[in-house]
């Protein structure tokens, strides 16, 4: 019991975490993290809101994972480090990782909390294409955006292009993690989150 209430506290401290992390977004006018971050939030205290029951939340683990490349973007941004050679990279590295971190997340959260149902191997088909979705949507949105209000998001196509690679190898990475993870959990915490279904791999 005790266990379980430490699990709660840290979810919910993820969730604050990652609530400070979006109003930094919001308040610094960056639309990708403003998005990125209210997405997150939605997956993460969703749960709890539909069955009315702060219980109803995501390993710790989980959200903690969601909230690494919120801080690399927030961190290196406080600190004034947009003049470094290496923050471009940075910031596009973090911007890649939140994408297949979320897609992650969601999946799991699809699958916890809904009627969906799912097997291993389109487990990982599934969080694959959702990650190339989501990377696609935001690609398509920076395009808009240089287009229309001349910012200077796509540098060049190429640069668009390993993004995007990027993603789709990230995307079959967290899909294997995503398996991995059900397998190496225990069985009472599997039926806790309501995740044995993928385990049976029916």
């Amino acid at each position: 019991m005790a266990r379980r209430q430490v699990s709660l506290t840290l979810s919910w401290a993820a969730v604050i975490s990652l609530f400070l992390a979006t109003e930094y977004a919001i308040f610094s006018s960056n639309l990708f993290w403003t998005v990125m971050g209210f997405w997150a939030l939605c997956i993460a205290v969703l749960p709890a809101v539909v069955y009315r029951d702060m219980r109803n939340i995501l390993p710790f683990e989980l959200l903690f994972l969601i909230t690494i490349p919120f801080y690399m973007f927030l961190v290196s941004d406080a600190m004034g480090w947009s003049y470094k050679p290496w923050f471009d990279n940075l910031q596009r590295s973090a911007q890649v990782i939140a994408i297949f971190f979320i897609g992650f997340v969601t999946v799991i959260d699809f699958h916890a909390y809904t009627a969906l149902s799912m097997n291993k191997p389109f487990a990982v088909v599934f969080t694959v294409m959702l990650t190339m979705a989501l990377s696609s949507f935001f690609a398509i949105g920076s395009f808009l955006s240089d287009e229309l209000f001349g910012s200077t998001i796509v540098q060049s196509n190429r640069e668009l292009m390993v993004d995007l690679l990027h993603s789709a190898l990230g995307g079959v990475v967290m899909g294997f993690v995503l398996t991995f993870y059900m397998k190496r959990m225990p069985l009472e915490r599997l039926e806790r989150y309501s995740h044995g279904r993928l385990e049976g791999g029916e």
